[in-house]
């Protein structure tokens, strides 16, 4: 048997996996849902992301919930047209939340139970330097605007998918979604991650830098009252493990090779 770490208030987990750490043997641990969503994907590089995120969340949610990881139910309803694109919630455990984010070779799922949560992942260079300007015109506050142009503009592509990461991790735990990002200001790239302003007066939101793969930036938004430590994993073992193993809620915090951040 493979034991998770118990999944406690106070504690946030954030699994890592990669792309190629998914194969064939892994579908037996996706649902019809998650299958027919991949069906729609026309790159095999998207279709192993999404296997990927789905096998680690079915996993852990499931080990949680006593379930196997097919049969744990996943509502992804979107609350503006209905479908199923949404962000995750599991109705058989409604005080967990989930977010999941991919980018190129880093897939990212955080489980967390104080609160929503937000884990945005971006690949570095992904963004081209002449579209930094017109991006940030549409995303960025006007102060951040500015201390974008204040940098070198070698800095500036790296700066502004700082800046994205956290934004984009920020509207995901609180739903307001993408069209309100250029509303939410916060700290500037080469400061730790703080929201300084946001359109949810009163909503007490931390932000926490993500350790993701190399050529890569991740940020991890948290909405609750008290401070929340975040334990970073590798799911991979768990990928390896599950040909045929049960995966059980350990009581125990502790696991091999983990990475624990804190932060307030």
């Amino acid at each position: 048997m493979t034991a998770l770490p118990a999944l406690v208030p106070g504690v946030c987990q954030v699994w890592w996996t990669r792309p190629e750490d998914v194969d064939v043997q892994h579908d037996a641990l996706l649902a019809p849902v998650d299958l027919e969503r991949r069906g729609r994907l026309r790159q095999e590089a998207d279709r192993r992301r999404l296997t990927a995120a789905a096998a680690v969340v079915r996993m852990v949610v499931g080990a949680h919930a006593g379930l196997p990881p097919g049969d744990v139910e996943i509502d992804r309803t979107c609350g503006s047209c209905g479908q199923q694109h949404g962000k995750p919630w599991v109705p058989a455990m409604p005080d967990v939340h989930v977010s999941v984010s991919h980018s190129a070779g880093a897939v990212a799922v955080a489980v967390g139970r104080d609160g929503p949560i937000g884990v945005d992942v971006e690949e570095l260079g992904e963004i081209q330097a002449a579209e930094v300007e017109s991006l940030a015109a549409c995303v960025l506050a006007p102060e951040e605007r500015a201390h974008l142009a204040r940098l070198p503009v070698a800095s500036r592509t790296g700066a502004f998918t700082t800046y994205w990461t956290r934004k984009e991790a920020v509207v995901k735990a609180t739903g307001e979604g993408i069209a309100l990002v250029d509303h939410i200001v916060v700290t500037p790239p080469s400061s730790p991650p703080r929201l300084l302003r946001s359109s949810g007066d009163g909503v007490a939101i931390s932000l926490h830098p993500l350790h993701p793969p190399t050529g890569a930036v991740a940020t991890l938004a948290v909405m609750a009252e008290t401070a929340v430590r975040v334990v970073e994993r590798p799911a991979g073992p768990l990928l390896r493990a599950a040909g045929g193993r049960r995966l059980l809620p350990q009581t125990s915090r502790r696991l091999s090779r983990a990475t624990t951040r804190s932060q307030r």
